[in-house]
């Protein structure tokens, strides 16, 4: 027990670290992701293993998806407060994430499996924004065309919805659809969001409402709960927080 929550402590640490080293090292960047990934992969592997009776590495992807999008997302934006609070928030999640997964494979508190889907909601959700917000920077540092990168966005996007499935039991066929119909809206919402000329940030920012509207709905849907009077004022809002971004934004 000692050894292991010692582990909870370290992980989050090392993460820190690594984050904090490629600032002054830039060349060591894409060195530092790896062995970003392959602590994640040791600290899961590490907690989990023996309990989990799934394929563990599956439950790699909700933290590594988070780690890989704010230090992509670190890399392209200025002034050292915001990459600071980023590095933090990124030791942060892994630590909330790996003890919860370790609490609730070890001891099989139910408890955490409700705290769980609420940090992969969240979770999710920050990283769609990240995620999202360097894909659309990507263009004014590199030639590469938006298709390609609506193509990465497509993968990127299997794993951000998917990693909500990691606590089911079954994954029926159902699910699997829905799965591929989440995934199409966003792409498709992704690449119209590419005609308006925003900021990239304000970009990614309306591409995570669009992904949260979409896990709410669905979850709404598979347990019976979708019907006009929950989805009223979850579009009614989200449409007058649209509207106040785009009217408030600076338009390129």
């Amino acid at each position: 027990m000692k050894n292991n929550y010692l582990y909870l402590i370290l992980i989050p640490f090392l993460l820190w670290v690594l984050d904090e080293i490629f600032v002054f090292k830039p060349d060591f960047f894409f060195v530092a992701l790896g062995l970003g990934l392959l602590i994640i992969t040791f600290g899961v592997r590490r907690l989990i293993k023996k309990q989990s009776p799934k394929f563990w590495p599956v439950f790699i992807l909700p933290l590594g998806l988070f780690y890989l999008s704010f230090s992509f997302y670190s890399a392209m934006i200025v002034g050292q407060f915001w990459i600071q609070a980023i590095f933090l928030l990124n030791a942060w999640f892994s630590f909330f994430y790996l003890q919860n997964i370790y609490y609730y494979f070890s001891f099989g508190a139910p408890e955490r499996e409700v705290k769980l889907r609420r940090l992969l909601t969240s979770g999710s959700f920050l990283s769609t924004f990240a995620i999202a917000s360097s894909l659309y920077a990507l263009p004014i540092f590199l030639s590469w065309p938006f298709f390609t990168l609506l193509l990465v966005f497509v993968l990127i996007s299997l794993g951000l919805f998917g990693q909500f499935l990691i606590l089911e039991k079954n994954i029926s066929a159902e699910q699997k659809i829905f799965w591929g119909i989440k995934v199409l809206i966003l792409a498709e919402s992704a690449g119209a969001l590419f005609l308006l000329p925003l900021n990239y940030n304000i970009l990614g920012l309306l591409l995570a409402l669009i992904f949260y509207l979409l896990i709410l709905f669905d979850d709404w849907r598979a347990t019976g709960r979708l019907y006009y009077k929950k989805l009223k004022w979850p579009l009614i809002i989200s449409a007058l927080v649209i509207v106040l971004i785009l009217l408030s934004a600076r338009w390129l």
